[in-house]
């Protein structure tokens, strides 16, 4: 069984490159990247772009819980110098649980596409319910719209409806984001298996030892993307964990399970667009 699944992902990575198979993609780390890129916060950075060359590396950049209003010099060399490392960089936009108007949205992901070289979008406060799905549709629509290989990963922070992944709404979920010990505490069929290699975690407050657990643990959860940090609230993401380097060489032994079967035209573009990483 397990050579038949590996010939049939390695069938389906070939169609999607052009004739070349490649190795089956592994964990990524997902890093709200919640830093200015000055003084320390230019260090963070730095971190990200060294460890790209190691393990996948997708960084949220939020310049003003959005766009801001202007482009900012910093974080357009941050953005292209993670992206130059083999990085992929999406830009922050909320949505107020399905409450913010549609119009407002599309004029952040317009605002960010005219002043930064993204990679996708972070769509924040999202909802999880059946009767806000075609507000996410729609946005999910729209910014493939301005480019089929922008990834579109949702933030509920709990497990949606299924339609979010199979209408699509976005490309890939975080069904958690919360506290280490909520996250040791999940019960068995937390994470929904029709969908392994498009669900995510964040976890704050964690000790190293569960840092080194979760990410374990990521693959037979199925999922593709997981960051984990000791950060603590009220804001866990304006450092990057103590343990930053022991996380980046954790998450470069871990497979992405199911990383080949995103479902839907713009998922599979994401996918056939993603840049090799460099090596070191």
């Amino acid at each position: 069984m397990k050579k038949i699944l590996s010939s049939l992902a390695a069938s389906v990575l070939v169609g999607l490159t052009g004739g070349t198979a490649h190795a089956a993609p592994k964990l990524e780390l997902l890093v709200p990247a919640y830093f200015y890129p000055a003084g320390s916060g230019s260090d963070s950075w730095q971190a990200l772009d060294d460890a790209a060359a190691r393990v996948g590396v997708t960084a949220i950049v939020n310049v003003n819980s959005g766009p801001g209003d202007t482009l900012d010099p910093n974080y357009l060399a941050v953005v292209e110098s993670l992206r130059a490392a083999g990085g992929r960089v999406l830009g922050y936009v909320h949505t107020s649980w399905g409450g913010r108007d549609s119009a407002v949205e599309q004029a952040d992901v317009d605002a960010y596409l005219a002043r930064y070289p993204l990679d996708g979008f972070f769509i924040d406060e999202m909802a999880s319910d059946t009767a806000n799905l075609a507000h996410y549709t729609s946005l999910y629509t729209y910014i493939k719209s301005k480019g089929a290989g922008l990834m579109v990963l949702g933030n509920p922070g709990t497990p949606t409806d299924p339609a979010y992944l199979s209408s699509p709404a976005a490309d890939v979920l975080i069904s958690f984001e919360g506290y280490a010990a909520d996250y040791a505490q999940l019960p068995a069929g937390y994470f929904d298996p029709a969908f392994a290699g498009r669900l995510a975690s964040i976890v704050h407050g964690a000790s190293a030892a569960q840092m080194d657990s979760f990410v374990a643990d990521a693959a037979p959860l199925g999922l593709a993307m997981i960051y984990v940090t000791d950060d603590t609230m009220p804001n866990p993401y304006d450092v990057l964990p103590s343990y930053w380097q022991q996380e980046v060489e954790r998450a470069a032994a871990v497979p992405a399970p199911g990383a080949l079967a995103l479902s839907g035209a713009g998922a599979l573009a994401w996918l056939a667009g993603r840049r090799p990483r460099r090596r070191a």
